[in-house]
């Protein structure tokens, strides 16, 4: 199976090391796992231990560390040593060679965890641990080196700065949300938090919608709806026409007309919805294919977790910061929704970690918390006509009769609150969610 690995190409990394003190800062980011060789495994760490003490790599250094470990003859000896320092054309193509092992090293991977797999499975192991186990050995995402030196990123933030140009932060198009946070931007891990009903795939939809206007690629992985649940709530949410008219198929010629118009705008390659991908390392694995600017999870207790045996708060505490990872790792949005926590009787209004349910990380992991909560309890009534234009028209018991008619055409009075913001304000205002058409309208 000499196709997994490359002597040749091992060997003149090491040599070229030894040629050229210049070529360690090349390599000393890889891993020794690069090395099939045993005895190149073992010279590469005794190289970066040098290098690390700020010895210069050299025949003489080399061999006088390998005796102190008592490795030399393990290693093959002066001779092998000596060797590897002749057998180098060239110092220029060490990248080239570079690149040989890694890829060679993600070949051995994959075999090693396909022999895993199989094991795993013969021993009848849970077949969702053993396949994230698989996924999670052979994740080939690429890393990107980049200077991290602060004089670097000084320069970096000078250069943007003095460009003019503006931060690029996503409006969603949802007042008050675009009022606290002025916009969404890239790297920020977005919590839509509501019980169900209330509206928070409606909210995420809507939020997709006016991304995907603004020239935004947009990948949603569903776990409660199927694909095409999900397609016809683009439908109903952008044309406005009722769930029930839909469903009935009684459509007026006005109501063709914005169908048609809404399917011509969106039949599009850059909005993907999969309802099939259960899985952190699936969702990687679409995201380096696809490479959208917003990734929306409805919603995050329903994904796989890595593994069946940890406790359930810390399953969804790990898919948590795997997605809050994923902002900084693929430099996008991510939006993960979540149902709230129980609290006893009554219907309270949501704030602070606690309500997240099964897991308090997905507060901490989050730049932004947003809550949807259907507003029922007296006191929070009481509030909102203090707060509305309801007080200006009338008395509470005329809002309340108000709101009972609403209720009874299917639609709710919510409150959207921006429950945290790291990097701004936070806040709330009243809306008027509408079942029928999945529409968000302020209370006026």
């Amino acid at each position: 199976m000499n196709n997994i690995y490359n002597t040749q190409a091992e060997q003149t990394i090491l040599g070229a090391i030894l040629l050229d003190k210049n070529i360690i800062y090349e390599v000393e980011t890889l891993s020794s796992d690069v090395f099939y060789n045993e005895a190149h495994k073992v010279i590469f760490n005794r190289m970066l231990e040098l290098h690390k003490k700020g010895v210069v790599i050299d025949i003489i250094t080399l061999i006088d560390k390998l005796k102190f470990n008592d490795e030399l003859e393990v290693i093959g000896g002066i001779a092998y040593l000596t060797s590897l320092s002749t057998i180098v054309p060239t110092t220029s193509n060490i990248k080239y060679y570079i690149k040989i092992v890694e890829e060679l090293q993600q070949k051995r991977n994959i075999v090693q965890a396909s022999y895993k797999l199989i094991e795993d499975i013969r021993r009848g192991e849970d077949i969702n641990t053993s396949l994230n186990t698989f996924e999670t050995i052979t994740d080939l995402k690429e890393e990107v080196i980049t200077d991290s030196t602060l004089r670097s990123i000084m320069t970096n933030i000078f250069d943007d700065l003095n460009s003019g140009k503006k931060i690029d932060k996503l409006k969603t198009g949802i007042p008050i949300i675009d009022k606290c946070t002025n916009g969404i931007a890239k790297g920020e891990l977005v919590t839509i938090g509501a019980n169900s009903g209330v509206g928070k795939s409606a909210l995420a939809i809507k939020i997709a919608i006016n991304s995907f206007f603004k020239g935004k690629k947009i990948l949603i992985i569903s776990r409660e709806m199927t694909k095409e649940q999900v397609a016809e709530r683009i439908i109903l949410s952008h044309t406005g026409i009722s769930k029930k008219k839909y469903e009935d198929r009684s459509f007026n010629s006005e109501d063709w007309q914005k169908i048609v118009k809404t399917m011509e705008a969106f039949s599009t390659d850059d909005i993907k919805i999969d309802d099939k991908i259960s899985t952190i390392q699936g969702i990687k694995k679409e995201l380096r294919s696809f490479k959208p600017d917003v990734l929306i999870v409805d919603y995050v207790q329903l994904l796989t977790p890595n593994s069946s045996k940890d406790s359930r708060e810390r399953q969804v505490a790990e898919l948590s910061r795997e997605l809050k990872k994923i902002t900084i790792d693929y430099g996008i949005i991510v939006l993960q929704l979540t149902q709230l926590a129980e609290k006893g009787t009554g219907n309270y209004r949501p704030h602070g970690e606690s309500y997240t349910r099964e897991s308090r990380a997905i507060y901490h992991d989050s730049n932004i918390v947003i809550y949807i909560h259907n507003v029922t309890e007296e006191k929070e009534l009481v509030q909102a006509h203090n707060k509305t234009v309801f007080k200006e028209k009338g008395s509470l018991e005329d809002m309340k009769a108000t709101l009972d008619r609403f209720k009874d055409s299917g639609t709710k009075f919510i409150e959207l609150i921006v429950d945290k913001n790291r990097s701004g304000e936070v806040g709330s205002n009243y809306y008027w969610f509408k079942g029928a058409d999945l529409g968000y309208y302020p209370v006026i």
